[in-house]
């Protein structure tokens, strides 16, 4: 047994603990930055393969001087707020910056960068540092929780007065003759945001009726199968959105993601991992897949 796998073990535990009982507030403010005001959506916090704590953060400017700074940063007119997805690893103090998604009017996705290539130290007084102590479990929350029974059920946060606005815009137009599959992706995106995967999918089905073959929305929707549980469903989209374009990396990795987490098929996962090598291997998502490909090229039979 590997030394680190009981801290692990304890660590899952642990975090399934404190996600059952966390607030059902989906932004939790931080201490911000003196161009944004800065939160972190408690929700999306998971345990990744490698021991690292997954987290989003979404950064919204205090004013228009911030808003235009950004935007100009960003190369992109349309600039409103950004989200910074997060892989922490608690044990080692260190950051490492996976995606930045650009949002515009409605936080409609305008573009997804690819961040970092290392982890980073967490430097003292920082944002990050913040953020860990938010998110990293203590000996004495081990202690809180040790002996508690698992909750039956997980509650879905409560959506804010803006998401409701912008979901009940989009159903006008939807319900309207001048839907098009446009209004469809976007409303199954903002079901997407909000974790709310029924509705997304059915969403993005009205979108693939009017735009067969948009491999933006075939992933998003195999993301939402995927979170309901139903594999099968998932690997259709991405395999799918993978055969009209066979250099989607998204659909790739999503591919092999599912076969060697869900569906514990490490050589299928390692044939996909090897076509995203070929395409792409200098992103942090190609180290990342790599380390996979390490990772269970060495696991014995």
């Amino acid at each position: 047994m590997p030394p680190y796998f009981f801290q692990l073990c304890v660590l899952i535990a642990l975090l399934c603990g404190l996600l059952q009982s966390a607030d059902a507030v989906q932004w939790q403010a931080l201490n911000g930055t003196a161009r944004y005001k800065v939160s972190y959506d408690e929700q999306s916090i998971r345990l990744t393969p490698l021991g690292r704590l997954e987290i989003w953060l979404r950064f919204i400017p205090r004013g228009e001087a911030d808003r235009a700074l950004a935007a100009e940063e960003y190369k992109d007119k349309r600039y409103r707020s950004h989200l910074e997805y997060y892989e922490i690893d608690c044990s080692e103090q260190t950051a490492l910056l996976g995606l930045i998604d650009i949002l515009g009017a409605s936080r409609a996705r305008l573009k997804r960068l690819q961040g970092g290539s290392l982890p980073e130290p967490i430097l003292p007084g920082s944002l990050l540092e913040n953020a860990a102590q938010r998110i990293c479990p203590t000996l004495d929350d081990e202690n809180e929780n040790e002996g508690e029974p698992e909750s039956a059920t997980t509650e879905t946060p409560p959506l804010s007065s803006d998401q409701l606005q912008q979901i009940e815009r989009l159903q006008k137009i939807a319900d309207s003759k001048e839907a098009t599959a446009d209004t469809w992706k976007e409303l199954g995106n903002i079901y997407f945001d909000t974790d709310q995967p029924e509705l997304a999918i059915k969403a993005y089905d009205r979108a693939l009726a009017l735009r067969p073959g948009d491999t933006d929305i075939l992933n998003d929707q195999g993301a939402m199968y995927r979170q309901i549980g139903d594999f099968n469903k998932a690997l259709a989209n991405f395999e799918l959105a993978s055969s009209k374009d066979p250099k989607n990396l998204e659909s790739l990795y999503n591919s092999g993601y599912v076969y060697a987490f869900d569906l514990n098929n490490i050589p299928k996962a390692l044939v996909i991992w090897k076509r995203y090598l070929k395409l792409e291997s200098k992103s942090e998502a190609a180290r990342q897949v790599q380390s996979f490909i390490d990772q269970y090229e060495k696991r014995p039979e």
